[in-house]
């Protein structure tokens, strides 16, 4: 459990979930995230039990201790997530009188299917709700499982930054932040950044990979890298030095978080044809989708239109703002929530 986009989700259904007066006891076998974010977790939830053993049968020992502890409790419902082996076998030690929700959070395709193992296929098939996170994605697990799968969004952060003018003169500002894995179209922007028509453009990438050590980016002088950033603070930061938003990917996806909150700030973005990416394209000025495999040509094609529209100011933040505040925030969100949980008052 890394900080990235499932986690952020974790963090932010945790904390609005039991701000509506629902107790979580939250278990995670595979912790990875930060001190601070453990801090927040355990400052919201009931109670916390975190593993950092990686092994499986460590995992699953684990697993089996923490269900002894907790199992003379009967709570109203069970939520999971994630693609986890051990998912299953948790259930079977856990008392709930209401239902077993599970949520999958990638795009249920076939090419998402091969990922998965013999134990998650079953807990896809033995949980009470199968919920995915876009509408499109919400159809492929339909198919591959033929059963009826709902859609509810991750929760997300609201971010609230001072609005821009458009630039009427000056480097407009581009960037991506995330995991930094090829996957999301690094490359790519790193070709982009040399291309001499493209040259009033500046590219600025937050986050870390193994794919891209330190220093990755130093022969490309127009990316701006300015490694990860840990704080909701450092996060609006990030988003008010920009005009827009890249998201280039050529994998699975299912609901970037990364997309919801550049959206909350209603800032525009460009992003591939993948997952439930459509879900949240409100409007084809400030929420651009492009082909899920597209050559060069139609990505810098793309990067050009946006970069003029930015510069001209004919984008309006307002649009997409709304949508997030009507379909996204987490007042939307916590009722789907409770409702799919059977936790209505």
């Amino acid at each position: 459990m890394e900080t990235g986009g499932i986690e952020s989700h974790i963090l932010e259904f945790c904390h609005k979930i039991s701000e509506s007066g629902i107790k979580i006891d939250l278990v995670v076998p595979n912790f990875k995230m930060t001190l601070d974010n453990e801090l927040k977790l355990k400052k919201v939830c009931n109670s916390v039990y975190i593993s950092r053993n990686r092994e499986g049968w460590k995992r699953y020992l684990w697993l089996l201790m923490i269900a002894l502890v907790i199992g003379m409790k009967r709570y109203n419902a069970l939520y999971t997530n994630g693609q986890g082996e051990s998912i299953g076998f948790f259930e079977k030690f856990i008392r709930f009188k209401n239902r077993w929700i599970h949520h999958h959070h990638t795009s249920g395709d076939t090419h998402d299917m091969d990922t998965w193992g013999g134990n998650y296929w079953k807990s896809l098939m033995a949980a009470n709700e199968v919920i995915a996170c876009s509408n499109r994605n919400a159809e492929s697990l339909n198919k591959i499982l033929n059963r009826d799968v709902k859609s509810i969004p991750c929760f997300s952060r609201q971010i609230v930054i001072s609005q821009k003018e458009g630039r009427t003169s000056g480097n407009v500002s581009l960037g991506y932040f995330g995991r930094l894995i090829p996957e999301k179209g690094i490359d790519t922007i790193c070709r982009l950044s040399e291309d001499p028509e493209l040259k009033n453009i500046e590219f600025h990438i937050w986050g870390e990979g193994v794919a891209y050590p330190p220093g990755s980016f130093y022969n490309f002088p127009s990316v701006k890298y300015h490694g990860k950033f840990y704080s909701l603070e450092e996060l609006k930061n990030a988003i008010s030095s920009l005009d827009g938003f890249l998201l280039l990917s050529t994998h699975s996806e299912g609901l970037p978080i990364s997309l919801l909150e550049v959206m909350s700030a209603g800032l525009p973005w460009l992003a591939t044809n993948r997952g439930g990416i459509p879900d949240i394209a409100c409007d084809p000025v400030s929420t651009r989708v492009i082909a899920a495999t597209p050559t060069y040509e139609e990505v810098k094609l793309a990067v050009l239109n946006l970069a003029e529209d930015i510069r001209s100011g004919k984008i309006s933040r307002e649009t997409q703002m709304h949508l997030y505040n009507t379909k996204f925030s987490s007042s939307a969100l916590t009722s789907q929530w409770r409702m799919i949980l059977n936790l209505e008052e």
